[in-house]
């Protein structure tokens, strides 16, 4: 396969460019391209005939700490259960992906998520992944994630932060059991529903994990306050489940430290919006109070 550049500041006459390179779309111009919301990533709905499709073009640095196989082998794998978008092509070597764009869909949102039926439904999807069987490519660890993103942006107040996290390891490594094929990245935006069909999208990050991750990470995207973790982990469990609610705060404690490391690397490198600096700030502020709060002994206790 020929190696497609990847333009470094993209415009649609480079775009253009890119997409007369991937063999498995129809060749020739006329493609409408219109650049789409994206954080590290550029993202483009193309259209031509007809038929559309998200060209996800991968951001600066990203090669460094994502698996581009594990990610379109595990993308592949999640659709072919109905969880996920087709893939029509993907590069490994690049990072470049092509998905079917599913039309009508609409993503949630952190409004919508306060739904009953939109939250049971979103918990549901992961559930299924969870328990699907599913072997995906790549182990993700908490701990050493983290350590991952510090060693590429070594933030001196979010190293203290890690180390004083450190307490917390022994309570959460040990997960619930066997690691199962985790989505990694459940933000609201990432669920869509089209038809009344629900959909799971941009599997990057995924890979075989600890449940609690997933659930951890809805709740931190989703602004959820104690009443939606106590309805996420009941329509999760299929009962109440006490004991999980300390352990999931926890978990969104260190949840939070690693989504500011990532933050350091991404400011490091120079990729994503500006509101990746406010981004860090916040969660490390959060984290820090989260650790000094004199209730924590309470969570460690109870979970």
């Amino acid at each position: 396969m020929t190696r497609i550049n990847i333009p470094t500041a993209p415009n649609e006459q480079t775009v253009a460019a890119v997409i007369r390179q991937i063999p498995a779309l129809p060749q020739g111009g006329g493609w409408a391209i219109t650049a789409m919301s994206s954080f590290t990533n550029r993202t483009y709905r193309i259209e031509r005939d007809g038929a559309a499709f998200i060209l996800r073009l991968p951001g600066r640095g990203t090669e460094r700490y994502i698996d581009r196989a594990a990610e379109a082998a595990n993308a592949r794998a999640a659709y072919a259960i109905g969880l996920g978008a087709e893939i029509i092509f993907a590069d490994p070597a690049n990072g470049i992906m092509v998905t079917r764009f599913v039309q009508g869909a609409e993503p949630l949102s952190p409004a919508r998520l306060k739904s009953p039926a939109d939250l049971e439904g979103t918990v549901g999807l992961l559930h299924r992944l969870h328990t699907s069987g599913l072997s995906f490519q790549g182990v993700m660890r908490l701990y050493p994630k983290m350590d991952e993103y510090l060693a590429l942006a070594p933030a001196p107040d979010l190293l203290a932060l890690r180390r004083e996290g450190e307490k917390l390891r022994l309570l959460l490594e040990p997960g619930w059991g066997p690691s199962r094929p985790c989505h990694i990245d459940p933000a609201p935006h990432n669920f869509i529903v089209a038809k009344g069909r629900r959909y799971l999208l941009d599997w990057e990050y995924s890979a075989m994990c600890e449940p609690l991750w997933d659930l951890a990470g809805l709740s931190i995207e989703g602004e959820f306050d104690a009443g939606q973790d106590r309805q996420m982990l009941a329509a999760y469990f299929g009962r109440e489940e006490g004991a999980w609610a300390s352990r999931l705060h926890l978990y969104k404690i260190m949840l939070r430290l690693l989504a500011a490391s990532w933050g350091a690397v991404q400011l490091a490198d120079g990729n994503g919006p500006p509101e990746i600096a406010d981004m860090v700030d916040r969660l490390e502020n959060r984290v820090r109070a989260d650790l000094g709060d004199p209730g924590l002994s309470r969570h460690i206790a109870a979970a």
